[in-house]
């Protein structure tokens, strides 16, 4: 009977353990998710604003829409791209 309350017991305290363990790691993914939302509007931001002017100078130039749309969304991602790497490097 003694070895059963025991057991009993430690199972018990592997439950706690393990929903305190799942229940931290859950609120860190929270956070990571709440940070990546906010780093994902900055990047939209900052992209909507390099791609607009640099679509408006391009218009402004004369050329088509298409060539104006894929020339400033490869110029804007390798840009912000670059930033992106150079602050990490850095």
């Amino acid at each position: 009977m003694e070895s059963s309350k025991k057991l009993v017991a430690m199972f018990l305290v592997c439950i706690v353990v393990i929903s305190s363990s799942m229940h931290v790691s859950m609120a860190s993914g929270e956070i990571n998710s709440e940070k990546f939302q906010q780093a994902f509007k900055e990047a939209a931001i900052e992209y909507k604003n390099c791609y607009n002017t640099c679509d408006k100078k391009c218009s402004d130039e004369g050329l088509g829409y298409t060539h104006c749309e894929i020339k400033c969304d490869e110029d804007c991602a390798s840009k912000l791209l670059k930033e992106r790497f150079q602050t990490l490097k850095n």
